[in-house]
């Protein structure tokens, strides 16, 4: 095992799920779940995540056809989207997978149905519209055509309908209101089809300030992993959303070190007295980014101390004062409590130059994700 890791607090984890749910619920009945579990599960782990909250949501969303094989391997049966595009080749492990497909254009579909054909098979679908979010999907214009066009095949069915806010983040966003107001134009078109085709919109930020996204499904991503934005105000019911995710390691090295010694490469961190150092075993080959040298805290003994020095693929270290205490295999917080102090995440995405998303999904498989339950709530 690495001496590091990242420990997941998995009560943590449905609290969130079912405070969003609940919330949802009192402004729209009936409206399915689905949980983006894409990127190895924003950092927290693809299968232990879709285990932990299977039995809690509706659906599962991923990125491409390995993350939905993993599952299907793993024995997750929910459904699960596939948002993202693919290869022509790919086509048949979708289907064998039994994985839901998004279509953003009349080729993909006409590739699927021929596909479909030559084994008598048949395959989910959701399109993906382009409300203005301008990265995939088809144009609202183009639209209706596309949807006809599936829904003559008898090979495919279809499941859903979505599309992707942009500013959903900002609170009355006018460019979010006519993505929403365009979407309902699709919505409409294709509940006159087919009443029972999933259409889908809201994402963390609509789940949050726009009620008139939900549709028949939402998809909180970030939310469910308990990061909302900072808008969110503390009487509101969705406050009570925390993160699950922490990041913990230990000490595996302690040396007395002289005053003026330089730590680490290009010895960017020059002692100032005789001191205690300490160093704890991962860097940025783990995903703890390098820009986080002599910036990032730990937390070792309920106290905070500031890195010291470059860090290094594989280790980083500590300067922990003369008068510092620390022992080999000492419990170190990088993001999360210890005691009364702690380090939260949006803490390291800002010196880092970056968003909450970005150091999640950076934490890569060399850290073993656990999972446990702390919560007390």
């Amino acid at each position: 095992m690495h001496y590091t890791t990242i420990e997941i607090d998995c009560q943590q984890f449905i609290n969130n799920i079912q405070i969003l749910k609940t919330y949802i619920g009192k402004l729209k009945q009936n409206i399915k779940f689905c949980l983006p579990i894409k990127a190895n599960a924003y950092g927290h782990g693809l299968v232990g995540i879709a285990k932990v909250s299977e039995e809690h949501v509706d659906y599962f969303a991923v990125a491409n056809l390995n993350e939905g094989e993993v599952l299907r391997q793993n024995g997750i049966v929910k459904p699960i989207l596939v948002f993202g595009a693919f290869a022509d080749e790919q086509v048949a492990g979708l289907i064998k997978h039994q994985l839901e497909i998004t279509v953003s254009s009349l080729y993909k579909a006409e590739l699927i149905t021929k596909y479909c054909k030559s084994g008598r098979l048949k395959a989910r679908i959701h399109i993906k519209i382009d409300t203005g979010m301008n990265r995939v999907g088809v144009r609202v214009s183009s639209a209706k055509s596309l949807i006809d066009f599936v829904v003559r095949q008898k090979e495919l069915e279809l499941v859903g309908v979505y599309s992707h806010l942009a500013n959903s983040d900002v609170i009355n966003d006018e460019f979010t209101f006519r993505q929403i107001e365009q979407f309902k134009h699709v919505s409409d078109y294709v509940k006159s089809i087919d009443g029972n085709v999933i259409c889908h919109l809201a994402n963390s930020g609509g789940v949050c300030f726009y009620p008139e996204s939900y549709f028949d499904m939402v998809r909180p991503g970030i939310a469910a992993y308990g990061y909302l934005l900072d808008m969110i105000k503390p009487e509101c019911e969705l406050a009570r959303i925390k993160p699950c995710f922490s990041l913990k390691s230990m000490v595996t090295y302690f040396k007395v070190v002289a005053k003026n010694s330089g730590i680490s490469y290009n010895h960017t961190y020059i002692t100032s007295e005789q001191t205690r150092v300490v160093t704890i075993p991962i860097g940025y080959g783990d995903g703890y980014r390098r820009a986080l040298s002599n910036l990032g805290q730990v937390i070792m003994h309920g106290n905070k101390y500031t890195i010291s020095g470059i860090i290094c693929m594989d280790m980083l270290m500590v300067d922990i004062g003369y008068e510092g205490t620390a022992y080999v295999g000492d419990i170190v917080v990088l993001i999360g409590n210890q005691g009364t102090e702690n380090i939260t995440l949006e803490s390291v995405a800002k010196l880092c130059g970056t968003i909450t998303y970005e150091i999640l999904c950076g934490f890569n498989e060399r850290i073993p994700r656990i999972y446990v339950n702390n919560s007390k709530t």
